[in-house]
């Protein structure tokens, strides 16, 4: 059978000299100052920038950096005390500083007796395969980060919209201001009803109360702008502007209405008691935009147009009707291209409201004309 060992001829240390990996060979000192330096390869060199001659008698650290980590090497140290074979990366820098990744395989020399003379250091550059692995994780990251925006924009835009939106690199742009029919909705004596229900089922309310408005509202392109408590504001005509925005939010507002119709019916054959929604809508300017911090950031609409439909909600129990609006809404409307009906909406003159200085002219549709 052949001899496998190493045989008169072969020099141990051509081979070495000719290895294709880096490879340094240190004394076997662990306590500080740590082994010195006694032999590095021709490629160890060129890897480095620094000769054998001028490393030789030097500690292993002098291709260390501010940005190496040193954990690498206690965990290190604590493994080639045991006397296993030591594994890892680590951040190293070169003669002329330039820093480069160094995938180490470190090994101890054993003599007859067992004991550890020295230890052989196998090194390779790595550099290429980290960046890669860097970029590769930053693309996975980044396609994470694309379909969180692309979920969160689905829960306040409507389907049609949120392929358009998740294409701009800034969806919703800087601040901007512009004319919006705004939409004010909420459960008519929502307090009384959630004091005789477990705080579970409350929350399940709700949440069975928006399942279905968003199911309405984003039929009619409208974009749910929040949820506060009981009460979702959405507007209409954004973020991309439409002829029919204002009517789009009057159908919207219309067949809410006859959405929490049907939806009590079911209530009333489960034995549950009817819920019902007031709905306030105006039109005019708002501005709109991020708010918040670096950490937190939500996106927001303001001005009088939604202040006024606020208010115009709130009206609905004062004037015991389902649906308010504001007579800017209805000369929107009129002025669209092909003016849709107005259904049982009614001219009912003007109000004065809270926080205004001039009274509003409303229209309504009371609750037994839905």
């Amino acid at each position: 059978m052949p001899d496998h060992g190493i045989k008169a001829g072969i020099d141990p240390a051509a081979v070495l000299q000719a290895a294709a990996e880096s490879i340094l060979i240190t004394t076997a000192s662990l306590e500080l100052p740590g082994p010195k330096i006694l032999y590095a390869n021709p490629a160890f060199e060129k890897m480095t920038g620094w000769s054998c001659e001028e490393i030789v008698g030097h500690s292993p650290r002098i291709l260390q950096g501010e940005k190496t980590d040193m954990g690498v090497f206690r965990s290190m140290r604590r493994t080639l005390q045991t006397g296993g074979t030591w594994e890892g990366l680590a951040l190293n820098y070169r003669k002329d500083g330039s820093s480069f990744w160094m995938e180490w395989s470190i090994t101890g020399l054993r003599d007859a007796g067992g004991s550890i003379y020295q230890y052989l250091a196998v090194q390779r550059d790595v550099t290429a395969r980290v960046e890669m692995e860097a970029r590769l994780q930053r693309t996975q990251q980044a396609a994470q980060a694309a379909e969180r925006a692309r979920a969160n924009l689905a829960r306040y835009f409507p389907p049609n919209l949120v392929e358009a939106l998740a294409a701009k690199d800034q969806p919703l742009g800087t601040v901007a201001q512009q004319d919006l029919a705004v939409l004010f909705a909420d459960i008519v004596g929502f307090t009384k009803l959630s004091e005789g229900l477990e705080p579970a089922r409350v929350i399940h309310l709700l949440r069975d109360i928006h399942a279905w408005m968003q199911r309405v509202i984003f039929k009619w392109n409208g974009s749910i702008e929040g949820y506060i408590g009981d009460e979702v504001l959405a507007i209409f005509g954004f973020p991309e502007r439409e002829a029919h925005s204002a009517s789009n939010a009057l159908a919207c507002a219309q067949e809410l209405l006859r959405s929490a119709k049907a939806w009590n019916l079911q209530r009333g054959l489960s034995g549950e008691p009817a819920v019902h929604i007031g709905v306030g809508l105006h039109y005019g300017p708002v501005v709109l935009g991020d708010v918040g911090t670096a950490d937190f950031v939500e996106f927001t609409v303001i001005g009088d147009t939604v202040n006024i439909a606020s208010r115009l909600q709130k009206e609905t129990r004062r004037l015991n009707c389902d649906l308010v609006v504001g007579e800017p809404l209805v000369a929107a409307i009129q002025s669209e291209p092909g003016a849709r009906d107005l259904g049982r909406l009614r001219r009912f003159g003007e109000i004065d409201i809270r926080g205004r200085s001039h009274a509003v002219e409303i229209w309504i549709q009371s609750r037994d004309e839905r």
